[in-house]
């Protein structure tokens, strides 16, 4: 697994590596339209309040950086439970996304996106409500709907920042437009257990019990299992999680 670096501390960073072998932590990487993103993103209104606003639109970059052909992204405050290897089968047919169900009335992009990048296809502007938490890609079979999902976000910032204030929710809606100008609507899951939001769960506000420095109770991802049956992968979206801090 890659995590790449937006703010991990050195110690964390050496509590990782005795930990977590299996983990590669790699930094943001040093490439022109990043460092563009970094300089101008922050300057304008923070939709996700608590948040940076410049990570929230470098996901499609990050997924063009990793070093795996065949890969899934999950947001940082996403629990897989269970049956992760039947996800990475769907892959074998084509990208793999899933739909949003924490607001899918806010999902769709503004109505100017589709005049100033307009899309040569008969398609629903208003489907996929799909969720940015969760896709899976074969970067050498999708990398022309990476470059879709870049295309917004590149144009956002490098030309006209009228179409980045279009784009819904940051990297999502660019997403969205991506998955519909492909016309791959079809690659959205009907099923949310792969990208289920906590608030439909009994885990909801529920406390775990939390080791410090970084240690969860061993028991807490059955606990999990017990209280989100009907989750495959649990995303928290960005909801406090009230820890009951151990010794």
């Amino acid at each position: 697994m890659v995590c790449f670096n937006l703010g991990i501390s050195a110690e964390q960073c050496q509590w990782a590596e005795k930990h977590l072998p299996h983990l590669i932590i790699r930094p943001i990487p040093d490439i022109p339209i990043i460092r563009t993103i970094r300089a101008k993103a922050d300057n304008g209104p923070l939709r996700k309040v608590g948040k940076r606003q410049w990570p929230l639109w470098i996901c499609p970059h990050l997924i063009a950086e990793s070093p795996f052909q065949k890969v899934f992204w999950l947001d940082c405050d996403i629990v897989v439970l269970r049956r992760l290897n039947e996800l990475f089968s769907m892959l074998e047919d084509g990208p793999v996304f899933t739909p949003e169900n924490n607001a899918p009335h806010k999902t769709p992009n503004s109505s100017e996106l589709y005049q100033l990048l307009p899309i040569e296809r008969d398609f629903d502007p208003l489907l996929p409500t799909l969720n940015g938490g969760v896709s899976g890609w074969d970067l050498k079979r999708d990398r022309n709907l990476l470059e879709f999902y870049q295309y917004p976000i590149n144009q956002g910032f490098l030309v006209n920042e009228r179409i980045r204030e279009a784009i819904s929710w940051h990297d999502q809606g660019a997403l969205i437009w991506a998955v519909q100008n492909a016309g791959m609507e079809d690659r959205v899951m009907s099923s949310t257990e792969w990208n289920l939001c906590v608030k439909h769960t009994a885990a909801f506000k529920k406390p775990y019990l939390f080791t410090p420095p970084y240690h969860w109770d061993p028991d807490i991802l059955e606990q999990l299992r017990q209280d989100a049956p009907e989750a495959n992968l649990l995303h928290w979206n960005g909801t406090q999680v009230p820890w009951l801090i151990g010794k």
